[in-house]
């Protein structure tokens, strides 16, 4: 347990207090990553993500139906943006692994790290599942109905993220080079959302057995199946080992430049593209659908151009980078926290059951505003916590609190 818990460590480090534009970036040259070798501009991305996810999930569970319509202005494109938080947050953490994927002398990725990563996507999966848990105690779990179990397996965004982790250690840990991995996982993205449309056949994943087949398609409830969410890991993966290999003090600037470039004519391509096939007859909505190879092109394109923009914001607020990278790194924490807060857990209700889309609008914005602020202030004193001497101590005391304490929910 004190393995996993040293998982949910930052690795930031303290910086000095630089001006960005003083570090030779008006020469096109600065890179975030100058300073312990972050990209502070993927981390702004990711924590910009993390708060949008955090305020959609609020103002969609609270607010009355009646005054959300996502048919109409400006409804409808405020849903079409809560679209994106994903894959910005699976193409980030791509990107991340990139960097954290150390190597032995041969090139081979390090037996430590392998180890760390299957800890990792199992930890993820685990909390993934009981922040879903159907039941109060584990004796009432023969007594659930076929929905409840449905819901149950119905995959979300942990554990996605999680199975996406050992697909990633499975795939990449023969590699040996961070080139022949961005190649790899290049490909391997590109497989994945071929391969959508074929694993959403009924035939495909017909004989397996329910709680697998949800990783598969989205006919089973999940959020967020394989196909072709992981996908964008993958490509994250393969931006990450591109900016690996680009020179430290050159990797915003290449990011800033290419990011809109290869993501506009990505993002273009999939419009143009959906475009001749509505005049060709095919439904809009099949190409809207979240397992269309369309939608993934188009969402996969404007992440790349809003990372362009992640660029040039933080060109503008470098001084708050400390902050985008401690949020950036603490998203597993924000994630479950506001889900808390939002929903309860099985043995305590939260007000998103119990004023479930009864709140007016300013009421629904209201209690969002206090989620996020509640959820980030409670993200930075784990940080703080983190970074005391008698941390080490205390946190192995709360796991085992803790750990006593679930397993008397569970099973008393």
């Amino acid at each position: 347990m004190n393995q996993i818990a040293l998982l949910f460590r930052s690795t930031l480090e303290p910086t000095a207090k630089v001006n960005y534009r003083n570090v030779a970036h008006v020469a096109g040259g600065n890179s975030t990553a100058r300073f312990n070798n972050r990209l502070y501009a993927l981390d702004l991305a990711r924590f910009l993500a993390m708060v949008f996810m955090m305020q959609g999930h609020v103002l969609d569970a609270l607010v009355n139906s009646t005054i959300i319509d996502i048919n109409i202005f400006p409804w409808n494109v405020w849903n079409l943006s809560r679209g994106f938080t994903a894959p910005i947050f699976l193409m980030v953490s791509g990107a991340v692994h990139a960097f954290a994927t150390k190597r032995d002398q041969n090139g081979n990725v390090r037996a430590d790290i392998v180890a760390k990563r299957i800890r990792w996507g199992l930890t993820i999966i685990g909390i993934g599942y009981l922040l879903v848990f159907p039941a109060g105690r584990v004796w009432d779990l023969p007594f659930l109905s076929s929905g409840g179990w449905n819901a149950f397996f119905a995959v979300n965004i942990l554990q996605l993220t999680g199975v996406t982790i050992l697909l990633f250690i499975v795939t990449m840990s023969s590699t040996t080079s961070v080139k022949s991995m961005g190649v790899r996982a290049l490909v391997i993205a590109a497989l994945i959302v071929a391969t959508t449309p074929i694993v959403q056949l009924t035939q495909v994943v017909s004989g397996l057995p329910g709680w697998f087949r949800a990783y598969f398609t989205s006919a089973e409830g999940s959020i967020f199946p394989v196909f072709p969410f992981s996908a964008y890991l993958f490509l994250g993966l393969a931006i990450g080992c591109w900016l690996h290999n680009v020179p430290m003090e050159n990797r915003d600037a290449m990011l800033k430049k290419f990011g809109w470039r290869v993501g506009g004519v990505v993002a273009l391509f999939a419009v143009v593209l959906q475009g001749t096939l509505l005049v060709s007859g095919v439904s809009n909505e099949i190409m809207e659908h979240q397992m269309s190879i369309i939608l993934f092109l188009r969402r996969a394109g404007i992440v790349m151009v809003f990372f362009s923009i992640c660029v040039i914001v933080l060109e503008r607020t470098y001084q708050f980078r400390k902050w985008y990278s401690l949020f950036g790194t603490k998203s597993l924490y924000i994630y479950a926290i506001h889900l808390i807060l939002l929903f309860g857990t099985p043995w305590i209700e939260g007000i998103g059951r119990t004023h479930y889309h009864s709140l007016s609008l300013s009421e629904g914005i209201a209690v969002a505003i206090g989620i996020v602020f509640i959820t980030l202030a409670v993200a930075w004193l784990i940080d703080w916590y983190t970074r005391q001497s008698w941390a080490l101590r205390a946190r192995t005391a709360l796991v085992y609190v803790g750990t006593t304490t679930l397993a008397y929910l569970l099973i008393l």
